[in-house]
Formats: structure tokens, C-alpha cells, sequence
């Protein structure tokens, strides 16, 4: 069962949703600077694909601190879709990433010449980002990842 989201929630999610085979979960961040997650899970509610990004709105910029993905689900257009949900909360912002896996260092550079956003491998964000504390509160179905 994902994380956060209760046991009876969970079978009224799959119940309203009886098609679907992944499920969005979003968990919105829960002050400034702190991380906001998008969760990708299977109907048995184990997450695998996870995206992890912060924002500060002062200093206009993102990080993508994380994003992780079960090779089953890879090369499938799902990376561009969760990035490209990110980078909404910053359009126009100085995005970096943490560091990055050999896969990592060949989808960020794709995607920083589609989206237009730097995605610089390790870049310096701003002081207001807190990667150390997260804080996630009770996630929401979305459907327009």
C-alpha cells in the first residue's frame, strides 16, 4: 500500500479507477523549500517510479533531487512525464539535478534540450531548499501527469 494512503482509501481508489494500472499519487510539499513527491504505483500499491524535486519561488529555482524507476517501466515516455510535471512548478527557473546514475546522464541532457531547462548535473540551488528534511503530507490522485 503506498505510503501515507489508508488501507480503505487505497480500495476506493483502485474501485473508482477499475481500468487504470498505475496510479499517480502526488504529495505536495508541505512548506517552502520543502520536497514535493510524485509516487507512479502498480494496483498492488508498491511505487515503482518516484520523483522527488523542491522548489523555491524567491529564488527561482528547482532541483530534482531524486527520480527512480523500475526497468520494467523505463523507456516508455514515464521519466519525461514526471519531469515535465516538476518543472511546471518553476517555468522559466535554474533546474538542477543531484547527482545522477548512468541512465540519469543520458535522460537529463534529452531532456534539458526538449524542456529548455538547464538540468544541470549537481548545480548549486538556493539556500532556501531543504533536502535533508522532508515532510510529506497525505498524497492526492492526479491524472493529468
Amino acid at each position: 500500500m503506498p505510503e501515507q494512503v489508508g488501507e480503505f482509501r487505497w480500495w476506493w481508489i483502485k474501485l473508482r479507477n477499475p481500468r487504470d494500472t498505475r496510479f499517480f499519487l502526488y504529495y505536495p510539499n508541505s512548506g517552502a523549500g520543502d520536497a514535493q513527491v510524485l509516487r507512479v504505483c502498480d494496483r498492488g500499491g508498491l511505487d515503482h517510479a518516484v520523483l522527488i524535486w523542491n522548489v523555491c519561488h524567491d529564488c527561482q529555482c528547482g532541483l530534482i533531487a531524486k527520480i527512480s524507476m523500475i526497468p520494467e517501466w523505463q523507456r516508455q515516455g514515464l521519466g519525461r512525464r514526471l519531469v515535465r510535471w516538476a518543472l511546471r512548478a518553476g517555468p522559466g527557473y535554474d533546474w538542477v539535478t543531484s547527482s545522477q546514475s548512468p541512465d540519469g546522464q543520458q535522460f537529463f541532457p534529452v531532456m534539458a534540450r526538449e524542456t529548455g531547462a538547464a538540468l544541470t548535473n549537481k548545480g548549486k540551488t538556493c539556500a532556501h531548499i531543504d533536502v535533508a528534511n522532508r515532510a510529506f503530507p497525505r498524497p492526492r490522485l492526479v491524472r493529468d501527469v
